[in-house]
């Protein structure tokens, strides 16, 4: 009979569930990894809600871990990602929003990494290195100012980009000299993923040749490319002598082979999603700069895949100033939205910004009603697991105020008289350890 144990940590908002072997973080607010992780963390999987902040303020170790949701931040730090047993287990990023700065800021891998809906932005000098497979689903690397991402190992090693996964050397800033070298391993494209270099000093260094094909399915046969002999962006006033192995942008790696030229016709410095008061979704954005911008469709999905265009703005195509951007939806989907910009050019090609997630008041397991809620509030658990639940109504010091048990697929109320006006959460959490959390607004207005 398998045994749960749930305890709660003392900073607020953050607890952990152990799950047999496996130990579950939930954290709801903003934290430093040393306040509410341990330094290595082994067989962890860390929930960071939408819209907090985990920040990494020590070099730590990630052995056979899952992170899911929210933002990580890291400044002159390391994060270790490794595996411990008899075979190699991978890490995996879901959803999650990665910014790592600092010269000496540093995301060492030596495990098997997946990245789905993710996205891992290295400014300053940072340093990203692979040595095996790394899998990238609707997920982006961005290698900004004189960030590196090196990869070793051999062919077993491969770095596949899929579903529109790209790696971009370079933000369009003349100044980056940001570099991607593969040294061993095979890189693989499908579909419309691709790597950019932005300018002259980006380079993609590689000796083999890359594999890529338009289909969609990661089985389906490719072409292979070689960037040994090329002569782009190589000789002119400002740019490098053609070397071997080096290719030098502005240029784009595709799925039809290596082009001049890069797919940036905007420079986004900030894109956010909140949801409004009235349950609309906010959406907004702001251009460093634009080259033969044509226009942003907005694209929505309930999971971060199977996408759907829900609104268009016009863009102002040639702009070397800040300009900002905004549009509503006013009809989000109950629970998780997940929202990313299309961002096209007056030619047709387009590239995608990064994934941003938000929950409306019924996220994807837990429904509750009314939200502003006065004296009561209904919870609905449609979706749960089947068996009993734990319902809990929580305050922002992290104290529990009541709780209930309750089958999954009904209805549970809490009395609100005693409670003052603020933000609670209500969680819900399986006999599995299947977890979900939403805030909900207590008002006497």
């Amino acid at each position: 009979m398998q045994t749960i144990r749930t305890f709660l940590v003392t900073m607020p908002f953050v607890y952990a569930v152990n799950v047999s072997a496996q130990t579950s973080y939930f954290i709801t607010t903003n934290k430093n990894w040393s306040a509410v992780l341990p330094s290595t963390c082994a067989a962890c999987t860390i929930n960071v809600s939408t819209g907090v902040t985990l920040t990494i303020d020590e070099s730590v170790t990630c052995q056979n871990c899952t992170i899911q949701g929210g933002n990580i931040s890291m400044n002159n730090q390391t994060l270790n990602i490794q595996y411990f047993g008899g075979s190699p287990v991978t890490t995996t990023f879901s959803n999650v929003n990665f910014q790592i700065y600092g010269n000496n800021g540093k995301v060492i891998v030596n495990a098997p990494l997946s990245m789905s809906s993710s996205t891992l932005t290295f400014h300053d000098g940072s340093y990203f290195n692979t040595s095996y497979k790394v899998d990238m689903v609707s997920s982006t690397v961005n290698l900004y100012d004189a960030a590196t991402m090196y990869s070793t190992g051999g062919s077993s090693t491969a770095i596949t980009l899929s579903d529109n996964s790209r790696i971009n050397v370079g933000n369009g800033s003349k100044t980056s000299t940001a570099s991607f070298t593969v040294s061993g391993p095979t890189l693989t494209m499908f579909d419309n993923s691709n790597v950019t270099m932005g300018n002259v000093n980006n380079m993609y260094f590689n000796w083999s040749n890359y594999d890529a094909s338009t289909a969609h399915s990661t089985n389906a046969a490719t072409h292979s490319y070689s960037t040994m002999n090329n002569s782009l962006n190589c000789g002119g006033s400002g740019q490098h002598s053609c070397s071997m192995a080096a290719v030098y942008g502005p240029a784009t790696l595709t799925t039809a082979g290596a082009v001049p030229g890069n797919t940036l016709p905007v420079i986004l410095s900030g894109f956010t999603a909140v949801v409004n008061s009235d349950g609309s979704a906010q959406l907004s954005w702001e251009t460093k700069l634009e080259q033969n911008s044509s226009r942003f469709e907005i694209e929505r999905s309930a999971k971060g895949a199977g996408w759907s265009t829900v609104g268009t703005v016009q863009a102002k195509g040639n702009s070397a100033t800040p300009t900002s951007y905004s549009y509503t939806d006013g009809n989000p989907l109950q629970g998780a939205n997940y929202y990313r910009l299309k961002m096209i050019d007056l030619d047709g090609s387009a590239i995608y910004s990064d994934i941003k997630v938000i929950a409306t008041a019924a996220v994807s397991h837990i429904s509750f009603f009314p939200n502003p809620a006065r004296d009561f509030v209904n919870v609905t658990l449609g979706g749960m697991s089947a068996g009993t639940v734990t319902v809990r109504l929580i305050n922002q010091a992290g104290a529990v105020l009541q709780e209930k048990k309750a089958q999954g697929g009904t209805t549970v109320t809490f009395s609100l008289q005693q409670c003052t006006t603020g933000f609670y959460v209500l969680s819900v959490m399986a006999a599995d350890g299947t977890h979900e959390s939403s805030k909900l607004l207590i008002s006497r207005m």
